[in-house]
């Protein structure tokens, strides 16, 4: 996966959000800023963004993914 592709799968998924990424190859460091935290916790807020990528991490083809989470 790209850094590229990480950050729009994130976008579709939330709307309205911004997305820094940095890494390489299967691990990836994101940072999500999003309206859609508010009134979430940390750990929901975490789940909003690893179930962005199920598939990815069922398949091998991400295999470590570190989110911080912000709301705008």
């Amino acid at each position: 996966m790209s850094p590229d592709t990480i950050k729009e799968m994130i976008e579709a998924a939330i709307p309205d959000c911004q997305v820094e990424t940095s890494g390489e190859e299967c691990n990836f460091s994101v940072t999500v800023i999003s309206q859609q935290f508010e009134g979430k916790s940390p750990i929901q807020r975490h789940r909003m963004v690893n179930d962005v990528f199920k598939a990815q991490f069922e398949s091998g083809e991400l295999h470590a993914l570190s989110i911080k989470t912000r709301v705008a």
